[in-house]
């Protein structure tokens, strides 16, 4: 496992603060130039190139050797990556950001007064500095925690701040082997439910309806109270988390809602949960499993039969059974229900059910 910790370089002096954002500039400059190179290649193989080719950079640019394999190797990784999605597209790069590995620097406690960490870069084609930087919780938290500070680290500049990306590696735990399966069903206005009745983030629907039409950060501030609401989640009994896949679910709603509504429910960060979900239950031992959506909100978990007049708002009561709850606690209980019987969908299950009955 990897997780990050980024600290802004504040302290930094000015003459530092040059070399750094000159280097990144190169480094940019490079990876672009590499990224070209590789696409009019049609070469999207994401491995190492070969030194002719870091060569060329070499005379191009002025760098070492050592540092054009490294770029060459971040661009090449890019142009996989980029070729890999739907609409391929030749990546153009944005952010000056970099990684650099232990043949540029080391990382080490620092003894002087008001720094906890000193990076240095010792040369390979990086600038020669010494780089003191001030520890944060998040730092704090993940050594304590067991992890390792890796030699590695990401470079970058946004907005005019630099900052250092920590890297922190730890060994996955095996997958658990005892506990239940739970579904969870996250909505816009009722946060995110579980089927073991736990309930976390009610507040956020509240605190998005209170956002000003120009307020900032408003993101942001979501994604900080989505990550301390699953923090309340206890996660000891579970064994398999079963969620919705909604990774289309906005395709072709274009117009059909207001611009009020969308502005607000593009702070449903569905994507940034699923990343969330995905870290913890990593960190837990827990699998996770994506499941079909269709029809989980009108489907009674009770008498396993599917009408639409089932549920009226946040209700749900099924006009079979009357069984009666909160939509997105049914919704959630049949995501358990997936989880359990090992299918993707409804009519998966349903057809397997009729065939055992067969």
């Amino acid at each position: 496992m990897k997780r990050t910790a980024r600290v802004y370089l504040n302290d930094l002096n000015v003459g530092k603060f040059i070399i750094v954002r000159e280097f990144l500039a190169q480094c940019h400059d490079v990876m672009q130039y590499f990224v070209d190179l590789f696409w009019q290649r049609q070469d999207f193989s994401g491995k190492l190139a070969d030194l002719p080719t870091v060569h060329r950079a070499k005379k191009k640019f002025g760098i070492t050797t050592r540092l054009g394999q490294a770029l060459a190797k971040q661009a090449s990784e890019c142009v996989s990556s980029g070729y890999k999605k739907e609409r391929k597209r030749k990546p153009q790069l944005k952010r000056h950001t970099v990684t650099l590995f232990y043949h540029f620097l080391t990382i080490s406690p620092f003894k002087k007064k008001g720094f906890d960490w000193c990076v240095k870069l010792i040369g390979s084609g990086a600038p020669k500095l010494v780089i003191p930087l001030k520890s944060t919780s998040v730092i704090n938290q993940r050594l304590a925690q067991g992890w390792q500070l890796s030699k590695t680290i990401r470079l970058g500049l946004k907005k005019g701040r630099l900052w250092i990306d920590f890297i922190f590696e730890k060994v996955r735990p095996p997958l658990k082997t005892s506990g239940q399966v739970v579904g969870m069903d996250s909505n816009y206005k009722n946060g995110v439910v579980f089927s073991d009745s736990q309930v976390v983030g009610e507040d956020i629907y509240q605190r998005i309806q209170g956002f000003k039409k120009r307020q900032k950060h408003t993101h942001a501030e979501i994604k900080s109270r989505l990550g301390h609401a699953l923090k309340q989640v206890d996660w000891s009994s579970i064994k398999v988390l079963s969620i919705e896949d909604l990774k289309k679910v906005k395709q072709g709603k274009r117009g059909t809602f207001s611009r009020l509504f969308n502005r607000r429910l593009s702070h449903w960060l569905y994507r940034t949960l699923v990343q969330f979900l995905e870290r913890k239950c990593e960190e837990e031992g827990i699998q996770l499993v994506v499941k079909d959506p269709f029809k989980t909100s009108q489907f009674c978990s009770s008498c396993n039969r599917w009408d639409r007049r089932n549920r009226k708002g946040d209700s749900f009561k099924c006009v079979h059974c009357g069984y009666q709850s909160h939509a997105d606690h049914n919704a959630a209980h049949n995501l358990e229900l997936l989880g359990s019987a090992g299918v993707y969908g409804l009519r998966s299950y349903l057809s397997s059910k009729c065939q055992s009955f067969g």
